[in-house]
């Protein structure tokens, strides 16, 4: 048995794609399937169930993946322990960011200048299986009895209009009378546009959005050239609008919160960096 094969394993276990697996590693996907197929030989057992072009993990393949992850758990512990030793992180860190990414890459380039030898992973939305990751960034409930979760960052969300826009007079608005406005909004995959759908519910108004994309910066620019308006974080898209947008408060305020959910299992490492993070905790005061 070669480390290299529970590599693939592991990876297709979660995938479970060949070819996901082989374009992961660089390697061509017979590569890939030829060393699963002398793993189950060796094992003298099937990992997965075959049919057509799809493969399913099995009963078999479940109970080794559990066995093959904690092969891989006690690795990191080792290397961990080395580390400690050593008196210097290194390493890597995987990291789920679902909301305050500008910030986030801010933390993350001083905690490198500080930390060379540790290296980051990140993925922005779309990967709920919570267990591959070190650190999760959310202002959603997480229910994962592996993470801790702590208190990140407190921002209000403001409702930004172009200074042509009557309400820019406003230092207030109810959500209530932005029925007739013309929304900017992100995709719904997103924590800002879940926060503008909910808050225009509670309001009873269905939002008339004009234009729906999945970049922030986009956004901006559309509030920039006055075509709608648009419900934004006063921290994380601080400083990012022309004099040309005013930020108005809603219903007496509305607040997102982020919290910082940290794998127990985590290295020394993402410990070293969960304990940088929390230097900036003060930005939400």
């Amino acid at each position: 048995m070669e480390f290299l094969q529970l590599k693939y394993f592991r990876h297709a276990a979660k995938s479970e794609n060949f070819s996901h697996t082989a374009a992961a590693f660089m390697v061509p996907p017979s590569c890939v399937s030829s060393s699963i197929k002398k793993l189950e030989s060796e094992l003298n057992v099937s990992l997965f169930d075959r049919a057509a072009n799809k493969i399913s993990l099995n009963e078999n393949g479940k109970v080794f993946l559990k066995t093959a992850d904690s092969i891989f758990s006690q690795l990191e512990k080792a290397k961990n322990a080395m580390a400690d030793i050593s008196g210097q992180p290194n390493g890597r860190i995987k990291i789920l960011i679902n909301t305050n990414r500008r910030l986030m890459t801010k933390i993350i380039s001083d905690f490198q200048s500080e930390y060379p030898k540790v290296s980051f992973v990140m993925d922005f939305g779309g990967n709920n299986n919570y267990s591959d990751y070190n650190i999760v960034i959310t202002d959603s409930i997480m229910e994962n009895s592996d993470f801790e979760h702590y208190d990140f960052i407190s921002e209000e969300i403001m409702l930004a209009v172009h200074k042509t826009n009557p309400l820019s007079a406003r230092k207030q608005v109810d959500m209530s009378i932005l029925e007739n406005e013309k929304f900017i909004c992100l995709h719904k995959n997103h924590s800002l546009r879940t926060i503008t759908d909910s808050l225009c519910s509670h309001a009873c108004i269905k939002p008339n959005i004009v234009i729906e994309c999945d970049d922030p910066q986009c956004i901006r620019d559309y509030l920039t050239l006055g075509i709608g308006v648009s419900l934004i974080p006063s921290i994380s898209w601080a400083n990012q609008f022309s004099s040309d947008i005013a930020l108005i408060r809603i219903n007496n305020g509305v607040y997102r919160h982020t919290k910082i959910y940290i794998n127990k299992n985590s290295s020394s490492s993402s410990n070293v960096f969960f304990k940088h993070m929390k230097k900036y905790k003060s930005l939400s005061s």
